[in-house]
């Protein structure tokens, strides 16, 4: 009996001792997943998801920053990020990067309140905005979601498609990618494209640049000849982002703000890929058809005065110097359609 209760409590004592080993591994195994993942959101990696959203005007920075009543802001995606450098005027650069016609609605149902009446709101149009509806929301990856989490309102995020995954992405990267950890060893460089001053690319870089953009579009949107009509899928991604876009011209006009269209340049090593048949097939078409407000529209698609390669930092994006340049032509242009309405 005595040799019975001995075995039950040595027993006991090694189920204790396990327990109090195994929870000393658990609690230290969640504090240092807990401390990699605060040191993850250190990285450039991590951080250059959220670089575009910094200039946006937030409640929670209320006291720090009070600026309201912008006289002219701009959507639109990466090419509109690196088109718009607002000097002299009220305005505010509204691009967080790559950025469909839908996000730009909800950026503009948060923010609009911070422009004044007849403030005007450019609504870029780049290459492939009338099929990007064709892009299905759950296909969207939790970084690229994850940056208008952090900038519009909870109820925005809580009907976005993937909205709070992504909101947990923010908070706990490494749950979601554990390669995420070799950030600490190999980091991304910081994003400092908005800096570069000059071209960075010789001639036949810029002709290899512009192939690249032309067959990432191409992959993206399942397009094997640009010169051929849309296919079926495109097609219903069409009718997609002319609601998009006739969503974002209805809200504009409800709110007494001045939606303009625009097309920002490109350099000519990319604007030339592009043919007669391509432009009116993907881009004057479908703003034809969406403009049913005739809004007016601004095109730099192939003006000369933005084919210089010098005014880029590739064959796409404009430097520092030609978004200066840029943004005070279409203050000119702009100046000249009010005084024509008068």
């Amino acid at each position: 009996m005595f040799v019975l209760g001995f075995f039950f409590f040595f027993i006991n004592i090694v189920v204790f001792v396990c327990l109090v080993i195994f929870s000393i591994l658990f609690l230290s195994g969640i504090l240092s997943f807990l401390l990699l993942n605060k040191k993850i959101k250190t990285t450039n990696a991590y951080k250059n998801n959220f670089i575009y959203t910094k200039q946006f005007v937030s409640n929670a920075g209320y006291r720090e920053n009070i600026q309201r009543n912008y006289e002219i802001v701009n959507l639109g995606s990466n090419p509109a990020r690196f088109a718009f450098f607002y000097d002299g005027v009220l305005g505010q650069n509204w691009s967080t990067g790559t950025q469909g016609l839908d996000k730009d609605l909800e950026i503009l149902k948060y923010f609009h309140s911070y422009i004044k009446k007849d403030g005007i709101v450019l609504i870029p149009i780049v290459a492939f905005s009338s099929v990007s509806g064709y892009l299905k929301p759950e296909n969207d990856a939790l970084q690229y979601v994850a940056k208008f989490v952090s900038i519009l309102d909870p109820y925005q995020v809580n009907t976005m498609q993937g909205g709070l995954e992504a909101r947990r992405w923010i908070n706990y990267p490494l749950f979601y990618n554990w390669k995420s950890i070799f950030w600490l060893f190999d980091d991304a460089e910081k994003d400092n494209r908005l800096a570069i001053l000059e071209q960075m690319m010789q001639p036949l870089e810029l002709n290899m640049d512009a192939l690249h953009w032309m067959k990432i579009w191409k992959d993206e949107f399942h397009i094997t000849d640009l010169n051929a009509p849309l296919p079926g899928e495109l097609k219903e991604g069409r009718e997609k982002s002319i609601k998009d876009l006739q969503n974002l011209i209805d809200f504009c006009l409800e709110r007494s703000l001045k939606p303009i269209l625009i097309f920002p340049p490109m350099s000519k090593y990319l604007s030339r890929l592009f043919s007669e048949t391509a432009r009116e097939t993907y881009i004057y078409s479908f703003i034809r058809e969406a403009n049913v407000k005739n809004i007016p529209f601004l095109d730099y698609f192939d003006d000369k005065r933005w084919s210089d390669e010098n005014l880029y930092f590739n064959s796409f994006f404009l430097n520092l110097k030609g978004r200066k340049l840029f943004t005070q032509q279409v203050l000119k242009d702009l100046n000249s359609i009010e005084c024509n309405k008068e």
